[in-house]
């Protein structure tokens, strides 16, 4: 299918997109919950160790950040995508093999930025083969696919493990991004002449003007965060709070869009993505610092009560005032 036919949103090729979205987050997630507990195992740390390589995961989001729009406009969106997921999933098949804790932390950055190119890639891919009445529509169709690859993942992560042992799950975990990589390549982009875009840019990047909302969006992802570790023994309270933030997250997705201009509705899904994926990462690190299940519900219930005071005095009031579109 070499181009839209028409100007509906639900094309093959956004479908592809949509699916790979998908897949790209179960690849990722499906690791999260077991790999402090593995890796300690490993390498015969404690998790109280572990815990950071999530924050090397988050760092890695935001430095390479600046390099997204760059990179998209000097090569293909698509290229940019497929490289950067197959960099990340040798990294995550190095965590099979991984053997001291400075190679674990390069790892987890080398994945975690990879990570980041990936999903800036594939959202403006989701938007270049969208037209433009359908931009803000077809966002939030594609932030409702990657909240569901986070919850599959953790589910079917944790069900491979007690099935087929952390190695296996992990060939999986590479199996299914394969997976994504060849739906996006199989995504027609049409031609877009670079605009030469400097090396280092907010744009793609970060939505200034929605500072606000996405602290907000942090607060609330670190609860499913903090709670994500306890699935390892078996408490399944993260997966009712991941699946919350599949609900709560996307009219967030809208009202970062009504926070953009022109031209900046990737920018602001990447944004609200952003700090989606900061906040959960944060809460990981947290709960392995903690590994105290009473402690760890405290804090999680502290920040869900937060967050919703954070949103009525505060996120709601900004955006409702300082936002330039309804749609």
């Amino acid at each position: 299918m070499k181009k839209n036919s028409t100007n509906g949103l639900m094309t093959l090729n956004f479908w592809r997109v949509c699916v790979a979205n998908l897949l790209l987050f179960t690849s990722v997630y499906m690791l999260f919950p077991l790999l402090p507990f593995m890796m300690g195992q490993q390498l015969g740390i404690p998790v109280t160790q572990t815990g950071g390589m999530f924050l090397a995961f988050a760092a890695a989001l935001f430095v390479v950040g600046p390099f997204h729009a760059y990179l998209g406009d000097a090569y293909k969106r698509k290229n940019v995508f497929l490289y950067s997921m197959l960099v990340m999933l040798a990294a995550t098949l190095g965590y099979a093999f991984v053997d001291s804790y400075p190679k674990l932390l390069l790892l987890a950055f080398v994945q975690g930025g990879c990570f980041g190119l990936a999903t800036t890639a594939g959202i403006t891919v989701a938007i270049d083969i969208t037209t433009s009445a359908r931009r803000s529509e077809g966002n939030v169709i594609y932030a409702w696919a990657a909240r569901l690859g986070m919850l599959v993942g953790v589910a079917l992560g944790v069900w491979l493990y007690r099935m087929y042992g952390f190695r296996m799950m992990a060939y999986l975990s590479v199996a299914i991004g394969l997976l994504s990589m060849f739906l996006v390549s199989r995504v027609y982009v049409a031609f877009r002449a670079p605009m030469g875009m400097s090396l280092c840019s907010v744009d793609r990047f970060l939505l200034p003007r929605a500072w606000l909302p996405a602290a907000n969006v942090m607060l609330i992802a670190f609860v499913p965060g903090v709670l994500l570790p306890l699935m390892f023994t078996g408490d399944y309270w993260s997966l009712l709070a991941l699946a919350v933030l599949a609900f709560v997250t996307v009219p967030f997705t809208r009202m970062f869009v009504k926070l953009s201009y022109h031209c900046q509705r990737g920018t602001a899904n990447t944004t609200c993505q952003l700090s989606m994926e900061a906040g959960l990462l944060i809460g990981v690190a947290v709960s392995c610092r903690m590994m105290d299940v009473t402690a760890i519900y405290h804090v999680a219930m502290t920040a869900a009560i937060f967050s919703i005071f954070f949103f009525v005095l505060l996120t709601y009031p900004y955006c409702k005032k300082k936002r330039v579109r309804r749609q």
